[in-house]
């Protein structure tokens, strides 16, 4: 792990309004940057330090990724470094392996992205600022799935919060959302059996349930309806022949609910009730059986509230729901932001 100290952006920006601002006012909690480097499996990481000057060591969040959302610099993550500092928390947010100045071959699985994180942790854990028996790990989408992994296997973790993280596999999920994608379209029960036939076809063939000329004649059958490009299939042409090489059926495959049932440290999942890509109520009720038998864990459902805590209708969240138009999206949840910070108060609050 590399840390360099950066200029006190913010420090300077308060002593500058100060002097040209007569209303201005210094923050209570004087949060600096540092960046952050450290290496995990053939990747460099680059990342930043949201730190809050308290004079002591402080509790700290590594940031897991949603699957479209790789960069630090994405919104998504902007509450987390603008809001947790000023509640004594530090976060670190980081470029995922292959995304903007990481390197490291992107198309791995999710136990490597998780060890990522676990890397960044070990890094916060050496830094003299953090303390080190508080450190965590925040998710949402994906990274909920993959925060939930880091605090099964590292055994320092001091809690997890998983965000809009399905407790079913990768592949029913997929299958829910994109029933309902189509659904919202407009598109009727037709479209929804061909696509989940195309799907079953495709997970059949990587399982070595059915042959590969199966799965190309059920996504033939559909390549060229309008929806095709919306359901995150391959073309029958790009199918690999060698279904023992790829990673679709590890990814499609795994349980997340054996890495919850590992997990020792308390973790929050926190789910919309508006939510069209992942089936919220059937992981409710996977994390009450589970919280019979584990104390530490614990879940809520938000309000009005969809898939990255934001308030707007359905259609729009399945309409645009590309990679550019979810990159620039941030929760606008109220309850989400308390019930966020209050768990964090209990569960990370900063050793005086």
């Amino acid at each position: 792990m590399k840390g360099y100290d950066s200029i006190d952006f913010m420090s300077f920006l308060a002593f500058f309004l100060a002097a040209v601002l007569p209303w201005f006012a210094s923050a209570t909690t004087p949060v600096s940057t540092q960046t952050v480097i450290f290496s995990d499996d053939g990747a460099t990481l680059h990342g930043t330090l949201y730190l809050p000057n308290l004079g002591h060591k402080v509790p700290a969040v590594v940031v897991f990724h949603g699957a479209s959302e790789p960069l630090a610099s994405t919104p998504l993550y902007r509450h987390l470094w603008q809001g947790l500092p000023q509640i004594g928390i530090a976060v670190l947010v980081f470029d995922r392996r292959g995304a903007g100045k990481s390197s490291g071959n992107p198309n791995v699985g999710y136990e490597t992205l998780a060890h990522d994180g676990i890397a960044g942790a070990r890094a916060l854990r050496r830094m003299p600022q953090i303390d080190a028996s508080r450190v965590g790990y925040w998710g949402i989408s994906q990274g909920g799935w993959l925060a939930t992994y880091a605090a099964a296997r590292d055994t320092r973790t001091a809690f997890a919060i998983a965000v809009s993280a399905p407790l079913v596999t990768a592949e029913s999920q997929m299958e829910f959302a994109m029933s309902n994608r189509l659904h919202v379209l407009g598109y009727g029960g037709d479209d929804v059996r061909d696509m989940l036939q195309a799907r079953a076809m495709l997970d059949g063939y990587f399982n070595g349930k059915n042959s590969r000329a199966a799965a190309v004649a059920a996504l033939s059958k559909i390549e060229k309806r309008p929806w095709f490009g919306l359901m995150y299939l391959p073309k029958p042409e790009s199918l690999t022949r060698n279904a023992a090489t790829s990673s679709w059926r590890a990814e499609m495959d795994l349980d997340p609910m054996v890495a919850v049932e590992r997990v020792r440290t308390p973790i929050l999942f926190i789910l919309g009730a508006e939510d069209p890509w992942i089936p919220a109520a059937k992981t409710v009720a996977l994390l009450h059986d589970v919280a019979r038998t584990h104390p530490l864990l614990a879940y809520r459902v938000v309000p009005n509230a969809n898939h990255l805590m934001m308030v707007p209708p359905v259609h729009e969240q399945m309409n645009d729901a590309t990679p550019q138009a979810v990159s620039a999206e941030t929760p606008q949840s109220p309850a989400y932001f308390m019930l966020l910070a209050s768990w964090l108060e209990d569960c990370a609050k900063p050793s005086l």
